[in-house]
């Protein structure tokens, strides 16, 4: 190597260490800079611990948690996920729905969110919706599907909404 760099004119040198700095610098930088696609912004994430019980009497109910979503101007498909800590009487389902801003409950995915298990298990729910522009709020609903006197309960839950990443 010593007698390559020997050979070499001064100027061809000085282009390889400007070279060998250009490429160290930007290996450098972009271990250090803040990536385009970012952990989900606040406003987009929503966890609570508190326990909720509901009855097919009672209908689609909120769930304690929502998330904002800024569109800017420009409606698209925004990724939501949902999990709790869910138990469900025998013979009876927790239905999952979305409610986005004032609007009507939705169903753009899997409804059966939870069915009847002997002990209570951690469910999870991904859905895909449209989302028109704007800023815009999204809240998860549910409901038991079952006979009167069946029962349902949900807790230490997560909401996030990814409107995109870059």
């Amino acid at each position: 190597m010593s007698s390559v760099l020997s050979t070499m004119s001064r100027t061809r040198k000085r282009a390889l260490a400007a070279g060998a700095v250009v490429l160290a610098g930007a290996g450098i930088s972009a271990t250090m800079m803040t990536p385009a696609a970012q952990a989900i912004p606040i406003p987009q994430k929503s966890c609570a611990f508190d326990a909720a019980s509901n009855t097919p009497a009672n209908g689609w109910r909120p769930v304690n948690s929502a998330v904002t979503i800024n569109n800017g101007a420009v409606g698209r498909y925004v990724v939501v996920n949902f999990n709790a800590d869910a138990g469900v009487s025998t013979l009876a389902e927790i239905r999952l729905g979305y409610r986005v801003d004032l609007g009507g409950v939705q169903t753009p995915g899997a409804q059966n969110f939870a069915n009847h298990t002997e002990y209570w298990q951690t469910r999870h729910s991904m859905v895909v919706m449209y989302v028109p522009a704007g800023v815009h709020t999204i809240r998860p609903y549910w409901r038991i599907s079952g006979a009167l006197g069946k029962t349902g309960v949900i807790a230490a839950r997560c909401l996030t909404a990814e409107a995109y990443t870059s």
